[in-house]
């Protein structure tokens, strides 16, 4: 492999790997099948017009479908629009009319919803009927494309939560470096989810969200097993991870949450899960650890790629509570990834472990625009360097804790208070499933913080109160981070990542009740 092309990828594992393969619906399929699919596929899109430079949206859900268009895709040049299918309609024909797709390739499930963008994307390919086609009578030939690794390969949207989505230009070697450097970390640090060639994995991130954070590079990158199903309710991953021995996956802390109840009791084997998109607290890592799940907490996000795992510093003894926080808590910047903290007018803070500022990330994958948009570029792009918009504090070790989005932060006084650890102290006070600190206007300390507290059975604020005041005592938060009131709700609202709605939650704020029983 004389360049970092994505469609190198297969034809490697076809030869390194050629019995391992994918799982899907009960179907295997080895590397070295999958590249023969593949190829046909590729030649099939070239006779329809479909050559470098076009771009190709993908509406469906993990699918051996969608696998193989990555790598055909990437065989011909093409420019893959994985399409984020949680974004409202409206969104949703923004990122099309940014991306500028010009066909579209349709899972069964979302045919009535393709069907209402045949005005911006009349050419649709339906899956499975018209792909099978496609591969039916394509011929298994290479196609004849010079691809570099520096051309584009995909373009992926944020989830848009407080605003339109932004669009960020993948090159081939950027998706193959950042999601690479997740195997390496993984491997060089003392982390749960360790990642090898015996693991068999299944992705529960989305392959709309950075490629289901790489999945499609790292499995036959390593010779791993992978096995994808489109639609799994929690009852369903169980029963799949039984049935097909899966040793590692990944999902967002909602979904391991929910993973979590529907569990009887701890798991027979082990499993590895990378976790990341929002704070993963104690009381989660805890109650995943009583399962015998095992975590890393990733750190990254569509406009950065992957930036930092957790990881144990190096020479710590450390008992198995410290551990579980440490990994819930803090992460380790990847290799060849560079972090710094910056205040409000852009001078770098001390790592000390005090300090609190945004996170400034600059690594040899980092993308460098928002496509279409030069105001939030210059923004967002400086320098060489992503201004992230999250809060952290960089400690002496090389260790960096997440503190909060700096949209969502919370400066009372003049000081900053570090939602994720506050949420994450309120989580190991048994009987609470899930936290959220938002922030609520105050005539004399500018913003005060409000949790709201998610919980299947009463518990008592004043409780609360109390365990928050040990917290002081003991030294682990200063006394003006305690809430000014706490909310009860029932289920939190989730964006389309499967993170908490904090924006959503504080509009129905008024309507929450603060009594436990009502």
């Amino acid at each position: 492999m004389d360049q970092l092309v994505i469609s190198q990828v297969l034809l490697e594992a076809s030869h390194k790997y050629p019995q391992q393969g994918i799982w899907y619906e009960n179907q295997f399929t080895s590397y070295a099948n999958l590249l023969e699919r593949v190829l046909k596929l590729a030649n099939s899109l070239q006779e329809m017009g479909i050559d470098q430079g076009t771009v190709v949206g993908i509406l469906d859900a993990n699918s051996q479908n969608f696998l193989e268009l990555h790598y055909a895709l990437a065989f011909v040049g093409a420019i893959m629009h994985p399409l984020n299918f949680r974004l409202s309609l409206n969104d949703l024909e923004y990122t099309i009319r940014q991306a500028r797709d010009t066909w579209l390739f349709v899972g069964a499930e979302f045919l009535s919803l393709a069907d209402t963008l045949k005005s911006l994307i009349p050419q649709q390919i339906a899956m499975p009927t018209q792909y099978d086609g496609l591969i039916r009578h394509g011929k298994p030939h290479f196609p004849r494309v010079t691809i570099h690794e520096t051309d584009p390969f995909s373009i992926g949207f944020t989830t848009g939560t407080t605003g339109r989505p932004h669009g960020v230009l993948y090159r081939h070697r950027d998706l193959l470096l950042s999601s690479w450097q997740i195997v390496h970390h993984l491997a060089l640090q003392d982390t749960p989810a360790r990642l090898g060639p015996d693991e068999t994995l299944l992705p529960l991130i989305p392959f709309f969200h950075i490629h289901g954070w790489g999945i499609p590079f790292i499995a036959p990158y390593i010779g791993a097993s992978l096995v994808l199903s489109p639609k799994l309710s929690p009852r369903d991953q169980v029963e799949l991870i039984a049935q097909h021995h899966v040793t590692w996956a990944n999902m967002v802390p909602t979904q391991l949450y929910r993973l979590l109840e529907v569990l009887s009791g701890p798991l027979d084997d082990p499993l590895k899960v990378l976790t990341g998109g929002s704070a993963l607290t104690y009381g989660l890592a805890k109650k995943a650890s009583h399962f015998h799940v095992e975590i890393s907490v990733i750190y990254g996000g569509t406009d950065q790629l992957a930036s930092a795992i957790s990881s144990i510093p190096p020479h710590s003894v450390l008992s198995s509570p410290e551990r579980e926080k440490i990994l819930s808590g803090r992460v380790m910047p990847l290799p060849m990834v560079e972090i710094s903290l910056h205040d409000d007018q852009g001078q770098i803070l001390d790592a000390n472990g005090l300090n609190i500022g945004e996170i400034w990330i600059k690594s040899p994958w980092l993308p460098t625009e928002y496509v279409g948009d030069p105001q939030a570029s210059k923004q967002a792009f400086r320098d060489g360097y992503f201004a992230s918009g999250d809060l952290g504090i960089l400690y002496p070790d090389g260790t960096l804790a997440i503190v909060d989005r700096l949209k969502d932060a919370i400066k009372s006084g003049g000081e900053w208070i570090a939602v994720n650890v506050l949420e994450t102290i309120l989580s190991e006070i048994d009987g609470i499933d899930q936290v959220a600190i938002l922030t609520a206007p105050d005539p004399k300390w500018g913003e005060r913080p409000v949790a709201v507290i998610q919980t299947r059975q009463a518990i008592d604020p004043d409780m609360i109160l109390d365990y928050l005041a040990h917290q002081v005592n003991a030294g682990r938060i200063p006394k003006f981070w305690i809430p000014d009131h706490i909310f009860y709700i029932k289920e939190m609202p989730l964006t389309s990542a499967g993170k908490i709605h904090k924006q959503n939650l504080a509009a129905k704020l008024d309507m929450l009740p603060q009594d436990p029983h009502n």
